[in-house]
């Protein structure tokens, strides 16, 4: 009687089961400690909305900083060439004009000053061909132009709170219309505060010229004991070639130019060594005797 054979089929079923189940567990374990949600980019609107906005505040600030800076280099260069005058200056002059005062008098006669320009530039007499000429710099203003309407506006509607008093005190014009300006109301001739600086030109100049020279005394006297000590050494080393001289005196700290040292140095060595002011052209001879 043959034995029974095993049923195969019930133990690959257990079999498969089991690695199906091993996956598993497996899987799980991989997964541990991993978010819910899968890695990738959600959309949401209101985020991309506070973003908008932020990078447009950033841009609004980094242009203010710019204008600013653009302003601020502005006044500095005007303090110097005195080619626009600004409002603020004009009335601190005017009140000023008559000597030291009480503050309450200067104060008044700072805003009777102001309300002089005012009334010109809204009269229009800062005009020409029908363009204000009146410089308006404030940061965030792309239009650089006070005109009598903007001017008119800002008082109206009361803009800064001081009934436009901020937009005077940003305005400039010219040297040449401010003189004008000062004829018109009969104030004598320009003060000496609003005319160029040129002694601090002519001091920067002066510097710069001394500067110069003391640059060049020094380079020649350095090209002197160069050419001395060369000379003395060409005595004794009469086959010297040019690099080699000049890498014995960067060697010495001659720190000379190239120019320096092939135009004057290294002839005016040569000659005084008692050989020519410029080398035969051709390969050296080699000697191993040294020439005293």
């Amino acid at each position: 009687m043959q034995p029974e054979k095993p049923d195969r089929t019930f133990g690959c079923r257990v079999a498969r089961l089991g690695a199906v189940r091993g996956a598993r567990m497996a899987n799980k374990r991989s997964h541990r400690g991993r978010p819910v949600w899968p890695v990738r980019y959600v959309y949401f609107p209101w985020e991309e909305k506070k973003r908008r906005l932020k990078r447009e505040v950033e841009r609004a600030r980094e242009a203010r900083q710019r204008d600013e800076n653009r302003i601020r280099r502005f006044e500095e260069v005007q303090r110097r060439k005195r080619n626009w005058i600004n409002f603020t200056e004009i009335a601190e002059e005017y009140s000023e004009r008559d000597g030291p005062v009480a503050p309450e008098k200067a104060a008044a006669e700072r805003e009777r000053a102001c309300a002089m320009l005012e009334h010109d530039l809204l009269a229009r007499n800062f005009e020409e061909n029908g363009r204000s000429q009146v410089l308006f710099l404030f940061p965030g203003f792309t239009d650089r132009r006070m005109t009598p309407q903007r001017l008119q506006d800002a008082i109206d509607y009361n803009y800064d709170n001081r009934c436009g008093r901020s937009y005077l005190e940003n305005c400039w014009i010219t040297r040449n219309r401010y003189e004008r300006w000062r004829e018109w109301h009969n104030l004598g001739e320009l003060p000496p505060r609003f005319r160029p600086q040129k002694s601090q030109n002519v001091s920067r100049a002066n510097s710069s010229n001394e500067t110069a020279t003391t640059k060049a005394l020094a380079t020649a006297g350095d090209e002197t004991a160069a050419t001395k000590a060369l000379a003395s050494h060409l005595r004794i080393v009469r086959q010297l070639t040019r690099a080699e001289a000049q890498s014995w005196l960067r060697a010495r700290g001659f720190n000379l130019s190239d120019r320096g040292f092939q135009s004057r140095v290294w002839p005016r060595a040569r000659e005084q060594a008692g050989l020519e002011a410029k080398a035969r052209a051709g390969r050296k001879r080699k000697s191993s005797r040294i020439t005293r």
